[in-house]
């Protein structure tokens, strides 16, 4: 099986367009950073900003909690790529 290769891309708020911080999905499945989405929700109706799906009542967001792991994980994954670059440079 090959390795699934982590992009960026994937772990991308559409709404701040960086790395989620707490990640809530919506009903339409979606997911953002629980205070982008809330930021935008704070005017009436509610609206998903992919799909545009309407919501006459605020949902109750909750944190993802796989998706959250995945970031964290990748956040992980990043510092170690940067700080391996830092020291191959600092040897050069």
């Amino acid at each position: 099986m090959a390795a699934a290769v982590r992009s960026s891309e994937q772990f991308l708020c559409s709404i701040c367009l960086e790395v989620f911080t707490e990640p809530v999905s919506t009903p339409c499945g979606h997911n953002f950073c629980k205070s982008c989405i809330t930021d935008a929700w704070d005017s009436a109706p509610c609206r998903c900003p992919l799909c545009n799906e309407v919501y006459h009542i605020k949902p109750e967001l909750k944190v993802n909690t796989l998706l959250s792991e995945m970031v964290s994980q990748f956040r992980l994954e990043r510092t170690d790529s940067m700080e391996t670059l830092e020291n191959l440079s600092q040897e050069s």
